[in-house]
């Protein structure tokens, strides 16, 4: 069977940021006038939740002419896919591996957030279970189905920086030769150290979502020296889209999901930006784009 149809998939793209994304990737795919037609897999957990914004999209973009049922050279198809259970990825990768061969594209979304101060081992280890081993684990499974010259987009945030740890974690942390166990290790230490109650003694802040998010910046890191050294021109990347408003940052955020969705349409599309940043890199804002 032949493929000739270019495949992203974002996770988490049924409201919000992902779902801003989804729109602004077909968007900016007409703008490219590319002879290649493009599928996006827009996955959410909810399938009449994520069904409803699938078609809700298909009501948005219709009179833009992207689509390929008008005129256009996009097609946006709706899985359901939780991140968190195994057998969901398991399906998502089979239909994927029949239906298209593989992906082009894949961008890590979907996250969940605590909202005020709660924090506790329920809250770290429920956070993680989505934002940090769910992103792995679904990476683990998709990427054999990456193309060569494939992306991994991992939205993160700036939140997730070194600096929120203890200068002896921080070194730990960025060890050139520190591996996937390693970066789990660490990760299972900041969730054993919560139960102790030891975590301020040990480095680490009273921060769930902002360790989670660091351990997918050095997730990405690893991955990319992983591609690197396979020499198959996969581009992993992790990227911050600012305060955006959305049901998880709440409406003081400044930002638009448009505008929000900038960044990882960007790495998963242009050129340039991929060319100009190392493999790995972290990313704040656009630079340099015909998008």
């Amino acid at each position: 069977m032949s493929f000739i149809t270019k495949v992203i998939l974002v996770t988490g793209g049924n409201k919000g940021i992902g779902y801003a994304i989804v729109r602004n990737l077909a968007l900016s795919y007409a703008n490219l006038s590319s002879s290649q037609p493009l599928t996006i897999l827009l996955t959410a957990r909810n399938p009449i939740l994520g069904q409803n914004s699938t078609d809700q999209l298909h009501e948005e973009l219709k009179p833009k002419n992207v689509l390929t049922n008008y005129g256009g050279n996009v097609n946006l198809k709706f899985l359901r896919l939780d991140i968190t259970d195994e057998q969901s990825i398991k399906d998502v990768k089979k239909v994927i591996e029949k239906d298209y061969g593989g992906l082009d594209v894949l961008i890590n979304n979907a996250a969940i957030a605590f909202k005020g101060d709660a924090f506790d081992v329920n809250v770290v280890s429920t956070t993680f279970a989505t934002n940090f081993y769910g992103t792995l684990n679904l990476i683990n499974h998709f990427y054999p189905l990456i193309r060569p010259n494939g992306r991994i987009v991992n939205v993160s945030s700036s939140v997730g920086r070194l600096y929120i740890v203890s200068k002896a974690l921080g070194q730990e942390f960025s060890k050139e030769d520190l591996d996937m166990d390693g970066l789990i290790e660490l990760m299972k230490r900041f969730e054993d150290a919560v139960e102790k109650d030891t975590y301020k003694q040990e480095g680490w802040p009273r921060q769930a979502y902002a360790v989670s998010k660091l351990g997918l910046m050095i997730m990405t890191k690893i991955l990319a020296r992983r591609a690197d050294k396979e020499g198959n021109n996969i581009k992993v990347f992790s990227c911050c889209p600012g305060w955006v408003k959305t049901d998880m940052a709440g409406e003081r955020a400044p930002l638009t999901p448009d505008q929000g969705a900038k960044i990882p349409v960007l790495l998963a599309l242009d050129e340039n930006i991929v060319i100009q940043n190392p493999n790995g890199s972290f990313l704040k804002e656009k630079k340099n784009s015909k998008l």
